[in-house]
């Protein structure tokens, strides 16, 4: 996960591969709409997600400039400026959103399985929790501060770097250096492990309550 942030190529081919997902998924979605006669308005919630959690630190950071040029809010000590990290961090975030999309796919194409909504809900609170400290840099996307980039770059570590690396005996399965270590670690980030844990627990209940309608 790391080293596709850290490539602006490789970030810029994750989104694209992202928005393929979601282009194949929506039409292969439509079809199981019109073999169904249901809407799947529902499985549009983790593209939702996705884009607040992409832009939204960025909109926020526009709103504080705004509100530090205008003199409403008190800018701080240290300055404020337009910074290029504001229409930068936004693929940063959506690269390391990326289990929105997965999400949205599996939704789209098994939307009739047993607690489906509720394993996508479950899911997208999971996965938006981290993003919390993805907002809290808004201030700094407008600070010039010298070190205003190496804040971003630890947060950005912090949310995307998986844990199980510290417990794991074999470090060289996540040598960010080789291909296999960059497809390891953003497998197993915390924001899609969170994911893939509501989705299964969503399923779990659904398929229990289903039971449980079946026996009475």
């Amino acid at each position: 996960m790391l080293a596709l942030l850290t490539s602006d190529v490789y970030k810029h081919l994750a989104v694209a591969a992202m928005l393929l997902a979601i282009l194949f998924a929506y039409y292969k979605g439509r079809g199981a709409a019109s073999a169904s006669g249901r809407p799947l308005t529902w499985t549009r919630v983790p593209l939702i997600a996705l884009a607040i959690a992409s832009l939204g630190p960025s909109a926020l950071a526009i709103l504080l400039y705004l509100g530090y040029a205008s003199g409403v809010m008190q800018p701080p000590a240290s300055g404020y400026r337009f910074t290029s990290y504001i229409a930068d961090v936004p693929f940063d975030f959506a690269v390391i959103n990326w289990g929105f999309v997965a999400l949205y796919v599996a939704c789209r194409l098994r939307p009739n399985r047993d607690g489906a909504r509720l394993a996508m809900w479950l899911s997208v609170v999971a996965m938006a929790l981290p993003n919390i400290l993805l907002f809290s840099l808004a201030s700094t996307l407008v600070s010039t501060a010298f070190d205003a980039g190496q804040g971003i770059g630890i947060i950005e570590a912090a949310v995307s770097f998986p844990i199980i690396a510290l417990l794991w005996p074999y470090p060289d399965l996540f040598d960010l250096d080789s291909g296999i270590g960059s497809v390891v670690s953003a497998l197993l980030a915390p924001i899609p492990i969170l994911g893939l844990t509501g989705w299964l627990a969503g399923h779990f209940m659904g398929r229990a309550a289903a039971k449980a309608a079946a026996r009475s």
